[in-house]
């Protein structure tokens, strides 16, 4: 019975993503009480505290490209183009670097409490496409560090219902 629904399952590539920091499983570890899988890295008592910013990419559009004055703005990497909000730079990266595939350190990531200011991205359009399409205040508070952050997000986890 387990083989025939092992060979009936078909996964996705996002089945081997972590949730919370989105790249590919590196030691997953499934979390009894709700069955989740994280990085080994993100366990309940985990004191490592040099773990990659969650991002987890949702659409959003922003439609006036000015950045609101309590808004940071950032420099593109790749030109001399100044101060755009996360939105226009990148409209900016994909009109005017669609093709260029050179590391490079991402300023909104490095704009973010956990920022490393040593992270170089290797396709910094693809990054900005797959990890920036949401502003980070949005979804969490900038004010509590990365460790509190995925012990909230975790003990959530096991009160939803689903």
């Amino acid at each position: 019975m387990a083989e025939e629904e092992s060979a009936s399952t078909s996964y996705t590539e996002d089945d081997f993503y972590c949730p919370i920091c989105q790249e590919v499983f590196k030691t997953p570890v499934r979390v009894t009480a709700c069955q989740h899988v994280f990085c080994r890295k993100y366990s309940v008592g985990n004191s490592n505290n040099e773990a990659p910013a969650p991002e987890n990419p949702e659409a959003f559009q922003e439609e006036d490209n000015a950045s609101p004055p309590d808004q940071p703005t950032f420099d593109c990497p790749l030109c001399e183009e100044v101060n755009m909000s996360r939105q226009r730079l990148l409209d900016h990266c994909n009109r005017s670097h669609r093709g260029h595939v050179v590391p490079v350190i991402c300023p909104i990531c490095l704009s973010l409490p956990w920022g490393d200011p040593t992270q170089l991205t290797r396709n910094f359009v693809s990054h900005l496409n797959q990890r920036h399409q949401f502003d980070y205040g949005d979804f969490v508070n900038l004010q509590l560090d990365e460790e509190t952050q995925y012990q909230i997000a975790i003990e959530e986890s096991f009160h939803v219902n689903i």
